[in-house]
Formats: C-alpha cells, structure tokens, sequence
C-alpha cells in the first residue's frame, strides 16, 4: 500500500483521540531462539497498521494538539559494521516515503524528543496531558510488550502525566477495512488457491499428510510469498475432527478425506481457507451426505451477513442450522446434543491477523472482512468436513471473497478427475 493510506490512517486515528494527547507505539524486536539466534521478526501489527514500517526497533509518536497535529518517527541509524552483518536498514528518506510521515529522525533522539514533548514552555507539545500505548494484554503471566515496559519507566518519571491505553482505539479502526486492505487480502486469497488446487493435483494416499502438505508451500513460495497466515493443518481421517491438529504426520489413509485450514500472507495481509476433498477424487456416499450438510450450512450463513447482525445472531444462526443437518444425517435427536459434533463459533475477522482482533460486541460493519467456517466432526465415522469462505460485509450485499476456490462436489471430483497425476495415470 502506498504512503497516502497511511497517512488517511493515521488522520481516521487521531480523530478518535483527545487533544493533548501522545500516542508512542513500537514495532517489536525478534525474540531470542536460542543461544546464538533469535525468532524471525514480525512486526507490531497495529505499528504496521500505522506506518507501513516493517522493521524491528522503529518508534512513532504522534501528537493530537490544538496548534495541530504532529507525527514522527524514530528508526535505528545502519552502521558501517551493521551492514556488512545484517545488511542496510531503512534510510530517513525511505522511511519517510513508505509511511508519509515528515519527521523522520534516528533512534538515538528519542529521549531528548521525548522529553521535549512533555516538557518544552514554547511549544505545543507542553500541552501533552495524557500517554496513550498500545497496552495489549494477554492471560499469559510471562507476556510482556515494549509498550508495557515503557509504561513501568515512563510511570515514575513522569507521574502528573495520565497514561491511558489505546488498543480499542486502534482495533475499532482495523475493523473495518480499506479499499487497499481488502485488495491485498484478495490477493492473499488468489495465492492460497492455487495452492489448494496443488493439493488437489498432488493428493493420493499412501504419503504422510505434511508431504501432501509441502505442494502448498512449493506453491506460495514460488508465487512470491514467503510465509504462510499461520501453521497448516492438513487432517486426514480421524484427524480432520479435531479443531487445531497440527501435528501433520499421519499417513493418508485410502479413501479418506483430508481437510486443509491454510492461507497465504500479502504484506501482512492473509486469507484463511478450509477446503475438505477426498483424496482419491470421489466422494463416498455418506461423505458426501456430510460434506453437502455443511456447505448448505456456509452458503447459508455467507448469504446471511449484513451490516447490523451481531457475532451472537449469527453463531445463532449457524448453531440452528447445523443442529437441523446433523438431525437429518441421524447424529443427533435433541438441540442439546449440537456439541458432540460442532462445538466452535462460526467465523471471525480477519486482516492483519489470522484472528484480527475485534469489538465482538459491535455488530457488524460495512467494510469488515469475516470468515465463515461451519463443521461436522464425527469422530466415530472418520469424517471430518469444514468448509471457511472469506467475505466482504457490504451494504449491497455479502461479497464472497474466496468464491473462486472450487466447493461443490461436483466441481472438486471434475477437477480431481481433470487434474490430479494419480487419477490420471489410472
């Protein structure tokens, strides 16, 4: 995206703030792995949402005030040693250029400016009344954030100054996508499927499901992405019932389903798909029974969305129509019952997270990307099926994203059949 959605960023944020007000957020640093290296980087993704800065010990300070508006940022300064280890870092000039923001300066300023915001007579920044930081928490005991390490500094320094934390502030505003956003998570999309349709090339029993799994990688890498939106889960059989397997090391059984919850990452920007097929390219009577169940399901609860329904009337919704598929395959009897064989909500946002936090008591909104992933798992019959569609929540209508990516049974046995090396060469 270029710098003038960052700059309409950060104007849609400054609105939400008061004046007087001093937001500092950070991009992160690499976490150590092990003695001599450290975890790859992934930058502060509300940092990001700001900036479009992607790099590890960057700082931005933006300052709400009467007098007007002031943005800065702080990045570390490349030394001539730096360089020839790790190679260059951003100069001010590209730095500026990336996140249209004027006041670029190194590192190494940061507590005199800092100083001079909250303690300067001549100028605007004396009117700095309140901090606010991303002050993100988790129910981890060992979490711990650059912004919650600042916080315990800052505090008794700077005690007559109010420190409030503007997490909401910044997720209402990722909720609700821009036209650059929704355009690179389409593209997320359009990389993730092809990479399911080098699944569905590539399927046969007889290999270890990570095996089946690397086509997808093979794929995004070669297309030109790097990292996959979250670790893969590649179910066969038995597997696929369970919500997070990852373990990935099963060999595929004959005649199995194999269930793949996967995506591709765009600058930050993911898809999230699940597609379910059977790995010999034809659906058996009672998986496909199961498999129409849900996507009855998906369709219906794609077509559902509008702005206003909240998260609690949709996973209603869903709940009633996937207790009606499961009475009619025979699973179940009663409504109470429902749990035995579906037990998640049916989607979340997503962005720049696989789960993009968000305002789950804000109905939804126009604009807001969301997945729709219902289920059946039946552990006793080895079926597993969930079908995930990301959608684009508009007030003309729901727009399913990912409706390129083959779902009918129909489609997937004629592709399979087409395609797949295994059920040609038979």
């Amino acid at each position: 995206m270029n710098k003038e959605v960052y700059k309409q960023i950060r104007e849609d944020y400054l609105k939400k703030v008061e004046n007087g007000s001093l937001t500092i957020l950070f991009s992160g640093k690499a976490p150590q792995s092990s003695g001599d290296q450290n975890h790859g980087f992934e930058v502060n993704r509300n940092f990001y949402y700001l900036t479009g800065i992607d790099q590890d010990n960057v700082i931005v300070a933006l300052l709400k005030a009467e007098q007007g508006n002031k943005e800065y940022l702080f990045i570390e300064e490349t030394t001539e040693l730096m360089a020839k280890w790790n190679g260059r870092k951003l100069s001010l000039k590209e730095a500026k250029e990336i996140s249209g923001i004027e006041n670029v300066v190194y590192l190494d300023q940061f507590k005199n400016y800092l100083f001079g915001f909250l303690n300067s007579l001549r100028f605007s920044e004396s009117q700095v009344k309140t901090l606010l930081l991303d002050l993100e928490r988790r129910n981890d005991p060992n979490y711990h954030s650059l912004a919650l390490d600042f916080l315990e500094k800052f505090s008794k320094k700077y005690p007559e100054i109010k420190v409030a934390n503007t997490y909401n502030n910044l997720i209402a505003l990722r909720m609700v996508k821009k036209e650059a956003e929704i355009k690179k998570i389409q593209e997320a999309i359009d990389v993730t499927k092809g990479g399911i349709e080098a699944l569905m090339i590539n399927a046969r029993s007889g290999i270890y499901e990570y095996q089946l799994e690397s086509f997808f990688d093979q794929y995004i890498r070669y297309h030109g992405q790097n990292k996959n939106s979250f670790k893969t889960i590649a179910g066969s059989g038995v597997n696929a019932t369970i919500l997070h397997y990852s373990k990935n090391n099963t060999i595929i059984g004959e005649g199995e389903l194999i269930l793949f919850d996967l995506g591709a990452e765009v600058d930050y920007y993911i898809a999230d798909i699940t597609r379910t097929f059977p790995v010999s390219g034809k659906f058996s009577k009672r998986q496909k029974e199961v498999y129409e169940a849900v996507l009855n399901v998906n369709k219906k609860c794609i077509a559902y969305l509008k702005p206003g329904i909240t998260w609690q009337e949709l996973n209603q919704y869903a709940n009633n129509l996937i207790t009606e598929e499961l009475k009619g395959l025979g699973l179940i009897k009663e409504d109470s019952q429902l749990r035995k064989y579906y037990w998640h909500s049916i989607g979340h946002s997503i962005g720049l997270d696989t789960h993009d936090p968000s305002l789950y008591s804000v109905p939804l909104q126009e604009g807001m990307v969301v997945t729709i992933e219902p289920g059946i798992y039946i552990e006793e019959e080895k079926i597993g099926v969930r079908i995930e569609d990301n959608v684009l929540i508009t007030k003309e209508g729901p727009v399913n994203l990912s409706k390129d990516i083959i779902k009918e049974v129909k489609d997937i046995e004629a592709f399979m059949k087409k395609n797949n090396k295994y059920q040609k060469a038979k």
